[in-house]
């Protein structure tokens, strides 16, 4: 089905070609120059979205199959990373070593891929930590949690918690992520934004992944907000798809979603966190339906793809952007010097979407570079009081102007958001602002 593999497209197409978020001799300097470990080595495991652009030729998208890395560039891509890193004074002094995991896009079922992930990292080559941005679900973040394997995560199709930041604390970090009990804040910012009409009734569709965020999300953090506003709003839950077969629920569930919103008068519709199902079933279905709302998106939605696949269903649209890449290329591009973006521009390949040299693997990389310098040990406790130390002093290659921020119970880092509107003509996204808001 060729939307169920479009959606998958919202993480495959972000490129891994990215380095180091600082000058080279500035990381050489800040390495500890000797490694802890006796190999000299550090492994780590690296997730990529195997045969995504075979899929999506075979169901004829020639044109987005284009813009996708073959598997085997993407794999060059991570090894490109672990050398330029390794010659800037690895990790904890260690030279870097990294171990591709092809996570299927044609798997039958995403949970059982994420233990079989797990297995290959933590029992088959008992790597240091993993950056996944594959479809992993809730197993491989418990799997790794219970192996006291780190686990580096962009949060597309299953965003960890903030419970599980608190359970599973120093073995689960996003750098440029934002959980979502911190999304409280954006009723007020869409509102700000003129995304409500004065006679404002909003529908959200809660994606259920199997911890209850979704549900939670819509029902105890948005609602209530809204309900201050003497908004009225209604939520419709629905179970996220874990292989292409169960897309086909997804797609029927929203189509009743579309019914039942169109029932209660909405005019206004947001999105839990769904790795962009919602964006890729909800749209096009609302648009034969004539079913016309305003859209509140954030980067969770995928911002780009809701432009290319459902731009014909918004008339209104607003934003709220953590990463860069939500923009068009030429947006990306006039944004201020970023040192992270240039000094992984260095080594990465080029892309047509992204602006060269920002990755979330850049940040993967830097991100325990930075984090474990001064180590004189290579374990998750070291690498959890490196992180606890940095505050907003690391560098995103994604986020706006490279805004983070960490504490001791938050691990997920972006703390800037450029707000962004829709133009149905151009089906493009263009911030409101050049001054980004901040995400408490």
């Amino acid at each position: 089905m060729l939307l169920f593999t479009v959606a998958l497209l919202a993480l495959a197409m972000v490129p891994v070609g990215a380095g180091a978020a600082t000058s080279v001799k500035a990381a050489k300097s800040a390495a500890s120059g000797t490694c802890p470990d006796p190999s000299g080595t550090i492994k780590l495991g690296v997730s990529y979205f195997g045969g995504v652009a075979n899929n999506v030729t075979d169901l004829g998208g020639e044109e987005e199959a284009a813009a996708l890395p073959a598997d085997q560039a993407t794999i060059d891509g991570y090894k490109a990373g672990a050398k330029a890193i390794s010659a800037a004074g690895g990790i904890a002094g260690c030279q870097v070593e990294v171990v591709p995991f092809n996570f299927s896009a044609a798997a039958k079922d995403f949970n059982q891929m994420s233990q079989q992930e797990c297995a290959a990292f933590t029992q088959d080559n008992k790597v240091f930590a993993v950056y996944a941005v594959a479809y992993e679900t809730k197993v491989a973040l418990d799997c790794f949690a219970k192996a006291k394997t780190p686990f580096v995560t962009a949060g597309g199709n299953y965003p960890p918690t903030c419970a599980d930041y608190k359970k599973y604390a120093g073995y689960v970090y996003s750098p440029s992520g934002v959980a979502t009990c911190r999304f409280s804040s954006f009723i007020k910012t869409w509102d700000k934004a003129g995304l409500f009409p004065k006679d404002a009734k909003v529908g959200i569709l809660a994606m259920d992944d199997g911890s209850g965020q979704g549900k939670a999300l819509a029902d105890d953090i948005w609602i209530p907000e809204l309900k201050k506003m003497k908004i009225p709003a209604q939520s419709f839950s629905y179970t996220g798809s874990i292989n292409e077969a169960t897309f086909a629920d997804v797609n029927a569930a929203l189509g009743n979603a579309i019914l039942q919103f169109k029932a209660a008068g909405v005019n206004t519709v947001l999105m839990t966190p769904a790795g962009a199902q919602a964006v890729v079933a909800f749209m096009p279905q609302a648009k034969a339906q004539g079913f016309f709302p305003n859209y509140g998106l954030t980067t969770a939605d995928s911002i780009s793809l809701a432009g290319s696949i459902g731009g014909d269903a918004i008339k209104k649209g607003v934003a709220i952007s953590w990463t860069i890449q939500d923009l068009p290329l030429t947006e990306q591009q006039a944004l201020p010097a970023n040192p992270a973006i240039e000094a992984c521009a260095e080594w990465s390949t080029a892309s047509t979407t992204t602006l060269t040299g920002s990755s979330g693997y850049c940040d993967f990389l830097n991100f325990l570079q930075t984090s474990m310098k001064s180590a004189t040990k290579v374990d998750a406790a070291t690498l959890k009081k490196g992180v606890d130390a940095l505050g907003t002093s690391f560098v995103s290659s994604v986020t706006y102007g490279g805004a983070t921020k960490f504490s001791k119970s938050q691990y997920s880092g972006a703390s800037k958001a450029l707000i962004l509107d829709f133009d149905p003509t151009s089906k493009t996204w263009a911030p409101k602002s050049d001054t980004p808001v901040a995400i408490p």
